[in-house]
This record gives structure tokens, C-alpha cells and sequence, in this order.
């Protein structure tokens, strides 16, 4: 499982790390148990050649649906990042976050999120 770090209500928590090969990584739990959650989540890929990653989210950790996140730049909000960057989107609500590595060609990709209460 990637690294978590509470504080704040900032947490922290590594998606991806050195992947090289398709993969649903180590998902970030966004609601805690005392029923505290996330509001917003950014989330920063790095090392994409040829790949794409899938933004997903979950109520149960089993079944995962897509979930719109949107580069700064441009604020039009995508299923998938296939290019390095940071993305950011509304979590609120929801208890599992995960990128997913759902094509591979080349790349040693990293993702981490931040997510903010």
C-alpha cells in the first residue's frame, strides 16, 4: 500500500510507484473512520511516455467507476490523463480513489495525490 499521512485534514498517499506495467496501483481511502472525508483531491503523474491512466473511484473497494478530473491549465475535466501533470476534482462523498494504469507502452510512471477536507 502507498504511504498515507494525515494532518489537518490534509492526506497524502502514493498511487503509483515506478510502475511499469498496467496496474489499479494502491487506492486512497478518502473517508476515515470517524466519518471525516476529503473534499478535493490533486493528484500529480509523472513519467508517462506511452500509457494512459484511468481516474477512479469507489463506495466499496470492489467496483470502480470513472471519475472527472481536470488539469489546471485547461479546467476541461477527463476521465484519463495521458500526459505528466497535475489534475484536481471533487471527492466529496466518496470513499476510494485510484489510478489506474489501464494501457502501458513505455514510461516508469509515479503518482501522488494530495487531498484537502
Amino acid at each position: 500500500m502507498g504511504m498515507q499521512v494525515n494532518w489537518n485534514g490534509y492526506k497524502y498517499h502514493k498511487l503509483q510507484t515506478a510502475a511499469g506495467v498496467t496496474g489499479a496501483g494502491s487506492p486512497m481511502r478518502l473517508i476515515d473512520d470517524a466519518g471525516g472525508g476529503l473534499d478535493t483531491i490533486a493528484v500529480q503523474v509523472e513519467g508517462i511516455t506511452s500509457a494512459t491512466v484511468t481516474w477512479q473511484v469507489s463506495l466499496n473497494g470492489v467496483d470502480w467507476y470513472g471519475i472527472l478530473l481536470s488539469p489546471p491549465p485547461t479546467g476541461t475535466g477527463a476521465l484519463t490523463a495521458t500526459a505528466d501533470g497535475i489534475y484536481r476534482g471533487n471527492v466529496k462523498g466518496l470513499k476510494w480513489f485510484r489510478a489506474n494504469i489501464t494501457t502501458f507502452g513505455s514510461g516508469t510512471i509515479e503518482i501522488e495525490a494530495f487531498g484537502v477536507a
